[in-house]
């Protein structure tokens, strides 16, 4: 498992490198349309968590998809996914706040607040995380490889 997120790191620098071969790609391309699709998909995601939709958030998440969580460890898609399905993890609200997006290609990397509320294993939890959301484009969609948050006071 380690082997494997390692891989999705390399693979997410490595596109941000590649990116950077050139002058004029070195830095973040301002395009609203595409930074608009990106910011409109966190959105249908939020809601997506609170309906419990596992095909939507499916369709949203690359099968390499790994998130970095506020306590240190590692949760693959699959374990997001199992967790939804099986209302292990319940998203009573999700609100976002602050979002940003830089477009870098075929990779974009999303910033923001989000302020959640739900259940997870039945014990409840609130609060406020700063996050990172990398997205690769393919097949013409965004798809989500990464997540890092960090809790706020």
């Amino acid at each position: 498992m380690q082997v494997r997120n390692r891989m999705i790191l390399v693979t997410v620098i490595g596109a941000l490198l590649g990116a950077r071969s050139t002058p004029a790609a070195a830095q973040a391309t301002p395009n609203p349309a595409a930074e608009d699709s990106v910011r409109a998909l966190e959105e249908a995601r939020g809601q997506a968590l609170m309906r419990g939709d596992t095909v939507a958030l499916s369709r949203m998440t690359a099968v390499e998809f790994n998130e970095l969580t506020r306590f240190g460890t590692v949760r693959t898609r699959a374990a997001n996914l199992r967790d939804v399905s099986a209302g292990m993890l319940r998203l009573a609200s999700v609100r976002y706040d602050s979002l940003t997006v830089r477009i870098y290609g075929d990779v974009a990397i999303l910033q923001g607040i989000a302020d959640n509320a739900g259940t997870m294993g039945g014990v409840p939890f609130t609060g406020r995380i700063r996050y990172t959301r990398v997205f690769v484009r393919r097949e013409g969609r965004w798809q989500a490889v990464t997540m890092q948050h960090t809790p706020m006071p």
